[in-house]
């Protein structure tokens, strides 16, 4: 579930990360939507923490996502993200939490 960004429209979708080889892929879908990207565990705050960074595109619009990985009472991942344009202040990031879906196979 998640915020958009510079709006309080709120938004349901999946989200799922592969691991393929080395890399980790991204495939977003929402509102009927399907956007494909990339991910990696970086260094933040100074190299005192490790972050999950999300990148993608969309209608032409570079997207980056900035993931805390925390985990839930069950021990699956808990992630939460704000989203932003890279580069580009704004004062309303979009904001995401994925969840582990128990259905998915």
């Amino acid at each position: 579930m998640g915020k958009e960004l510079d709006t309080n429209k709120t938004y349901l979708g999946k989200v799922e990360i592969r691991s393929i080889k080395d890399h980790l892929i991204v495939e977003r879908k929402i509102n009927g939507k399907s956007v494909k990207g990339s991910a990696a565990i970086e260094s933040a705050a100074g190299g005192d923490a490790q972050v999950l960074r999300i990148r993608f595109t969309e209608d032409g619009d570079s997207y980056e996502q900035t993931c805390l990985v925390n985990s839930d009472l069950d021990n699956y991942a808990r992630i939460s993200c704000y989203l932003y344009k890279p580069g580009i202040k704004t004062m309303q990031p979009g904001l995401e939490v994925l969840f582990h879906d128990h259905t998915a196979k």
